[in-house]
C-alpha cells in the first residue's frame, strides 16, 4: 500500500498555463551550492509582533477551502467580478476562515507549478493571493495560506533533488524519482522550499499556514541517496528492502521519516514567523492514519504527533474518497477515533467533500449539512469543507450559513428539527 498518486482530491480544472524553467536569483544559487543554511532564529519576546498562537487561540474554526485557481482568469475584468463573487459569498456564511490557495494548480495534479505571489523560484501566475487575502480580512475572516510542503514543480534539472521510490514487490524497473515532490532530506530542496515560504511572509498578511496532503512518504519511499545516507546516520540500514523486511525496524523508520516530515514544516513556519509572528499551523491529515494506526507506515502521518505540532489538524473526513462503506458509521468511528487523542477538540477539524471526484459529480448541500450534524453530535466543533464553488453557488450558501450560525460559541449545534 502506498500514499504516493493514491488520492486526487482536484476535480478538473479550468484552462492550464505553460511550465516555465525556475527562475533562481543568484542568492538562492549560492544556497543551491553551498547545502544547509543555519536554521532561522524562531520567535521570542523580544521579537517584533506579537507572539505565536497561543493554546487560548485555537477556538472553533468554520472553514471554506477556496482555489484560487477558479479566482483567477486572463480576463482581469472577469477575475474581478469573480473575486467580487468570492467576497461576497464568503463573508456572509458564517464562517471564521478561508483556507486560501496561494499555488496555482490549474490542471489539477496536486502540484504547484507557479505561485500567486511574487517569488524566486516559479513562475508568478497572477499576484493574487495577497490581494484576496487582505479583501477576506477585511470583512473579518481569518485567512490560511494553504501551501504543498513539497510538490513543487522545479523542472527537469532539478530531478536529483526528488524523492526515489523503491520498485513495488514482483516488479523489475529501477528505484524512480517522484514525478514532483522535493525530498524532505535534500539540503537544496530544503532551501529552495523555505525561500518560496519566506517570498509568501513578505509578500502579503494572512493568519496560518495549512500545509497541503503532499506531506506524505510512503513504505517505498525515500530511497534518493540523501536520504538513504540519512537512514544510516539514524542507525538504520541504508537499504529499504532490508528495513521494510523487519517489521520492528520498519516501524522505527515510519516513525523517523514522520518525524522528519514534521521538523521541516516546522522550519518553515519558523521562516514565515519572522515576519508575522502570531501566526496559527495547520496540516493537512489522512483518514486511515487515525483509523489504522499501524498505517502510519504508508503515509508518514500520525494523529498525536500532529496534535503536539501544530495548532490545527485538519482531518480528511472523505467517506466517497476513501469508498466507505456505510459513510455515517465511517465518519462517526473517524470522530471518535479522532477526538480521544486530544484534551481540545477545537483543534481537530474535520474537512468534508463537497464533490465526489469518483464520480465527477457535486455532493448535495443536504447531505453535507447532515454530515455535519452527525459530527457535531459525536463532539467534533471545527469544521470545512473544499472545495467552495462560489462560481455556482456550491454548496448552497444560505444552507451553509443556517448550520453554520446556530454552531454556538462552543461549537454546538442547536438542532431545530
Amino acid at each position: 500500500m502506498t500514499a504516493t498518486n493514491t488520492y486526487q482530491r482536484h476535480g478538473c480544472r479550468h484552462h492550464g498555463i505553460p511550465f516555465f524553467s525556475a527562475l533562481l536569483v543568484p542568492a538562492l544559487l549560492v544556497l543551491l551550492v553551498g547545502g544547509c543554511t543555519p536554521t532561522r532564529p524562531q520567535w521570542s519576546p523580544g521579537t517584533t509582533g506579537s507572539r505565536p498562537c497561543r493554546p487560548a487561540d485555537v477556538t472553533p474554526m468554520l472553514a471554506a477551502q477556496v482555489d484560487l485557481d477558479y479566482v483567477y482568469d486572463p480576463d482581469i475584468r472577469q477575475q474581478e467580478k469573480n473575486l467580487r463573487l468570492l467576497t461576497q459569498r464568503v463573508c456572509h456564511m458564517g464562517l471564521t476562515t478561508i483556507l486560501l490557495q496561494a499555488f496555482a494548480d490549474p490542471d489539477g495534479n496536486d502540484v504547484a507549478e507557479a505561485l500567486y505571489f511574487p517569488n524566486h523560484a516559479l513562475p508568478m501566475r497572477s499576484n493574487l493571493f495577497p490581494q484576496v487575502a487582505k479583501n477576506l480580512q477585511h470583512c473579518g475572516l481569518k485567512v490560511f495560506a494553504w501551501m504543498p510542503m513539497l510538490a513543487f514543480s522545479l523542472g527537469p534539472e532539478h530531478e536529483d533533488l526528488l524523492i526515489h521510490r523503491i520498485p513495488l514487490p514482483g516488479k523489475k524497473q529501477a528505484t524512480t524519482a517522484s514525478s514532483h515532490r522535493l525530498s524532505p532530506f535534500t539540503c537544496p530542496g530544503k532551501e529552495i522550499i523555505r525561500q518560496i515560504y519566506e517570498d509568501l511572509a513578505r509578500s502579503a498578511s494572512f493568519d496560518g499556514i495549512l500545509f497541503h496532503d503532499d506531506g506524505v512518504l510512503s513504505d517505498y519511499e525515500d530511497a534518493s541517496p540523501v536520504a538513504l545516507a540519512a537512514y544510516k546516520k539514524a542507525g538504520f540500514p541504508s537499504d529499504i528492502t532490508r528495513i521494510r523486511g523487519n517489521s520492528a525496524l520498519m516501524e522505527k523508520w515510519s516513525r523517523f521519516k514522520t518525524k522528519t516530515l514534521i521538523r521541516f514544516s516546522k522550519s518553515l513556519l519558523d521562516v514565515v514567523r519572522r515576519y508575522h509572528p502570531a501566526i496559527c499551523s495547520g496540516r493537512d491529515l489522512y483518514a486511515r492514519p487515525i483509523l489504522q494506526p499501524k498505517s502510519e507506515q504508508w503515509f508518514a502521518q500520525s494523529l498525536p504527533l500532529f496534535l503536539q505540532a501544530y495548532d490545527y489538524t485538519f482531518v480528511l473526513a472523505m467517506p466517497f474518497m476513501e469508498k466507505a462503506k456505510n459513510k455515517n458509521t465511517w465518519l462517526a468511528a473517524l470522530a471518535d477515533q479522532a477526538l480521544a487523542w486530544t484534551v481540545n477538540p477545537s483543534s481537530i477539524v474535520f474537512e468534508l467533500q463537497t464533490v465526489d471526484w469518483r464520480r465527477r459529480q457535486k455532493i448535495n448541500t443536504s447531505e453535507i449539512v447532515a454530515e455535519i450534524k452527525l459530527l457535531n453530535r459525536q463532539g467534533i466543533v471545527s469544521f470545512a469543507y473544499y472545495p467552495d464553488d462560489f462560481l455556482q453557488n456550491h454548496p448552497r450558501g444560505n444552507s451553509m450559513r443556517q448550520v453554520f450560525t446556530q454552531l454556538n460559541s462552543h461549537g454546538a449545534y442547536e438542532s431545530h428539527d
